[in-house]
């Protein structure tokens, strides 16, 4: 008989951890990091000593971890994990991109020899530093992959023991997300991860629901926004509120996620239609941007295809005169700092296009305060975000599409309900 246990996620966003096994197999989704302010805070000791602990107990014959997407609180412990490891082949290129880049940055701190921040919890020596993210990047080489299924296509299910587990894509906040069907016993249970309607990708949502979640035994779904007040905005209306703001000031600087595929692409469309340059500061954006186009271009009639500038100084002259869209993260607040200091505050912006939690909510900011003192390096600021996630209209939606026997929910604030 297959039977489940939720390690992590019934009270708290991210952290997920959820264990399905038979009397012979066993899987798990997702091992997920901790966010600050959602779970107890924990010291890499301790991670791989919990790891440990729930690996080794309840082992089987055959056993295999599946990580719904490439977020830190879906896959960040990966680490500690000594057993079999399957994510999608987008999101192990992505966090491929992710160690690559900082390996190289390590390599250059190395010669010069500074004191890097490798995490907010702790300092590590550059070699230190180096040598973490070289066995993290072995470690994700060995991560085996699925294809993503053509459109209309049915996923290819992966097999571990008498477990059978079929990925199916999705659309969120991050690139390549996956929702799970396992099956074992002659149970169904649907793993919907993280998700969304309100994106680009999201109109596939229910005809996918409706072919192949059928006959559902339990159906697992994330529930972040149940507590939440935020409206759930459309992309395109993102895009849209974004070109008008665009157009009333010369320097415009968006706050947004480098491995968020459909943010950029409202990015990119509102500074098309205005026609502003599209710029970036971040090796790592200009990389995942490139993986974005290569993969993506074709399948979305180049919505997804992009062709940023890279900002160096040898362009100051010409974008100070036309103006620019420029797409940055918190890492670069010295390089901002420095390019603010040479432009009129009176028309430059700064679009905040993320969570506004990160610098609103206490717990948020002493864990990680650069997204508030990014903010406060702009005179003028406009928040312009939709979530990531799906709203409490469109969980109960997925619900009534699905109509399991019963219901988990997960990755949810402590008291959430549906």
């Amino acid at each position: 008989m297959m039977e489940i246990k939720i390690h992590r996620g019934l009270d708290q966003i991210g952290g997920c951890i959820t264990e399905i096994w038979t009397d012979s197999s066993r899987v798990f989704i997702d091992f997920g990091q901790n966010l600050p302010g959602n779970g107890k805070s924990t010291t890499p000791k301790e991670d791989a000593l919990m790891v440990a602990d729930i690996v080794e107990n309840n082992e089987k014959e055959h056993q295999a971890v599946f990580y719904t997407h490439a977020h830190e609180d879906h896959v960040g412990l990966f680490r500690y994990i000594p057993l079999e490891q399957y994510i999608g082949e987008g999101s192990k290129e992505l966090l491929l991109i992710k160690y690559n880049t900082l390996l190289e940055r390590y390599e250059l701190a190395k010669s010069a020899n500074h004191q890097l921040q490798i995490s907010d919890r702790e300092p590590e020596q550059p070699e230190e530093s180096y040598r973490t993210t070289k066995t993290l990047i072995d470690k994700l080489e060995t991560f085996r992959t699925w294809k993503r299924a053509a459109p209309k296509e049915c996923p290819v299910p992966i097999t571990v023991g008498d477990i059978r587990v079929t990925p199916f894509f999705t659309c969120h906040s991050i690139y390549d997300a996956h929702m799970f069907l396992v099956e074992a016993d002659g149970k169904r249970i649907w793993h919907t991860g993280d998700y969304r309607q309100h994106g680009y990708m999201g109109k596939a949502l229910f005809p996918m629901l409706r072919r192949y979640a059928t006959n559902i035994d339990l159906l697992i779904t994330e529930g972040t926004m149940l507590k939440r007040k935020d409206k759930c905005i459309h992309e395109c209306e993102v895009s849209r509120k974004m070109e008008s703001v665009m157009q009333a000031f010369k320097y415009v600087f968006i706050l947004a996620s480098a491995t968020d595929i459909e943010r950029l692409a409202s990015i990119k469309v509102a500074a098309k239609n205005i026609q502003k340059p599209l710029c970036i500061l971040s090796l790592f954006m200009k990389r995942t941007m490139e993986l974005f186009t290569e993969r993506e271009s074709s399948l979305s009639r180049g919505l997804f295809s992009f062709a940023p500038l890279f900002y160096t100084d040898k362009l100051y002259g010409k974008l100070k005169r036309r103006g620019f869209a420029m797409v940055v993260g918190t890492s670069q607040a010295d390089r901002i700092k420095e390019l603010l200091d040479k432009l009129p505050q009176e028309e430059t912006l700064l679009i905040y296009s993320s969570w506004d939690g990160y610098y609103k909510n206490a717990e948020q900011v002493k864990a990680n305060s650069k997204y508030k003192e990014l903010r406060e390096m702009f005179h003028n600021v406009v928040d312009i975000h939709t979530s990531g996630h799906a709203d409490k209209a469109t969980i109960r939606k997925v619900i009534e599409t699905v109509r399991p026997k019963e219901i988990v929910c997960i990755h949810k604030e402590a008291g959430a309900t549906l």
